[in-house]
């Protein structure tokens, strides 16, 4: 614990002498406010390793399970397993991950999947996609997976978004922590290749073709699925449907992760900067937090978070909330509640859960939903109290 503030100490000493160049960015720190004025209930459980959710138009949520197994809820009734018709790699961070109803469903009856293929030896994302048909998953095809493998099981990144032209935004890790490597360097480093997809969001068309206005696809040897890159392992993702402003919460290292706010052909710098630390030994990964060269993060927090899924809050039930963003807390065990335009002092509060907080979802009737984490996984109702 000691490391972490004396890594918090030298963050903030930072900051002071950098000045301007991180004007944009707002620091998160110590005690943040608690919302008590919600109830928490319980819908379903248990649900092994959730991770996904998605909202199907007729009030259906699907749930991925990183076993490899989905399951469905309705009206509080919470499906048998189903089984995911690929054999995914369910080590450590990986398995089946994301799920993500088509914008069409209404017509083409398909879901997104994000998934973690191979063997310990190599092992990669993957994306497909199949139709949903009475409770069963059918005619999946896979239809990207990245470039290269890599040797260990943490990183994937893996969280899902559309844009309005109906193409698809999906973030993957940067590979893993030292002493993992690739191409006889950290792994990390990989952040800043546009010869890998390690550390980056990708855009793609629905089919997994390349979009043709990717900002990357005339750059020789960069990889033309990238749409923005400096990214460490990103597990949030959502765009605002009213502004079309997309949003990332990413983990960092040590007191070190970040809300970001994604633009097309960014670099966001990892590792060359960050406000974190080696997990190792408190040592320092970057001598900055920010530089002109690189995209800064709107929020950081230097008491870690561990973000998991990001949601753009839109229901009914909590209409001061409409807006905000809805980072899910897997260290901190609770939702946090942000304004995208507040301050340091008031533009974040929390929600105690008191549980490991994977995703969040606003639901069919204007609610919000919590997705607990591990092998007893919850799916949670907040209603105001």
């Amino acid at each position: 614990m000691r490391r972490i503030s004396i890594a918090a100490a030298a963050v903030l000493a930072c900051l002071i002498l950098i000045g301007s160049s991180f004007a944009e960015t707002r620091i998160s720190r110590g005690a943040i406010p608690i919302i008590d004025n919600v109830k928490l209930s319980q819908v379903a459980g248990p649900i092994e390793y959730p991770w996904g959710i998605a909202l199907l138009p007729d009030g259906t949520l699907v749930i991925t399970q990183r076993n490899g197994k989905i399951r469905t809820i309705k009206e509080s009734d919470l499906s048998d397993p189903i089984a995911f018709p690929v054999q995914v790699y369910f080590e450590g961070q990986g398995g089946l991950l994301d799920v993500a109803a088509s914008p069409n469903f209404a017509s083409d009856n398909l879901l997104y999947f994000s998934y973690s293929i191979g063997n310990t030896q190599s092992n990669r994302l993957a994306i497909g996609r199949g139709k949903w048909k009475n409770g069963n998953l059918a005619d999946f095809e896979e239809i990207f997976k990245a470039a290269q493998g890599k040797t260990n099981d943490r990183h994937f990144g893996s969280r899902f978004g559309f844009l309005a032209d109906g193409t698809l935004l999906a973030t993957i890790g940067d590979g893993g922590n030292p002493p993992q490597d690739f191409l006889d360097i950290f792994a990390r480093e990989q952040g800043q290749n546009l010869q890998t997809h390690f550390g980056s969001v990708i855009r793609i068309q629905p089919d997994g073709s390349v979009p043709d206005d990717n900002p990357f696809i005339q750059t020789k040897g960069a990889l033309p699925e990238i749409w923005s890159f400096g990214h460490r392992n990103p597990q949030g993702l959502a765009i605002d449907p009213g502004t079309q402003q997309v949003w990332s919460n990413e983990h960092g290292p040590a007191a070190g992760d970040e809300l970001n706010q994604l633009r097309k052909g960014g670099n966001f710098g990892w590792p060359r900067v960050t406000f974190g630390r080696d997990y190792r030994d408190g040592s320092n990964i970057a001598f900055k937090i920010a530089d002109p060269e690189f995209v800064s993060p709107i929020l950081a927090w230097i008491d870690t978070h561990a973000p998991g899924g990001l949601t753009i809050y839109t229901g009914k039930a909590f209409p001061q909330w409409r807006g905000y963003l809805l980072s899910a807390g897997l260290v901190t065990h609770d939702l946090r509640v942000i304004d995208p335009e507040g301050d340091a002092l008031t533009g974040e509060q929390r929600i105690v859960v008191g549980e490991r907080v994977r995703d969040s979802e606003v639901g069919a009737d204007g609610t919000l939903y919590i997705l607990t984490d591990g092998p007893q996984g919850k799916l949670l109702r907040v209603d105001p109290n």
